[in-house]
């Protein structure tokens, strides 16, 4: 799957992810910080697991905890928002 169709999915039909089209439009192509600065966390924690980043999965998860009050970790954060690294041979719009 194309990064900017991971962090914009919304879940998951059999061997299919669903994609949410106006998401992907609004974050494609935006940075780490990008995402984070406008608040966007589930698509921040999809891109740094998309990227395999475990520093950048915890930047996602710093950031998180200052504003929540929370003490999350980079091995937790993606559990927070549901998101799990998933092969899937296609993707549908919505």
């Amino acid at each position: 799957m194309k990064k900017d169709d991971f962090i914009s999915s919304i879940g998951y039909d059999g061997p299919a992810a669903i994609v949410d089209r106006a998401r992907k439009v609004k974050n494609a192509g935006k940075s780490l910080t990008t995402l984070l600065e406008e608040g966007s966390f589930r698509a921040a924690t999809a891109l740094a697991l998309y990227n395999d980043s475990e520093e950048d999965l915890q930047t996602v998860a710093d950031y998180y905890n200052k504003l929540a009050g929370s003490s999350y970790t980079a091995t937790t954060i993606a559990r927070v928002f549901g998101i799990a690294k998933v092969d899937v041979p296609k993707i549908l719009f919505l």
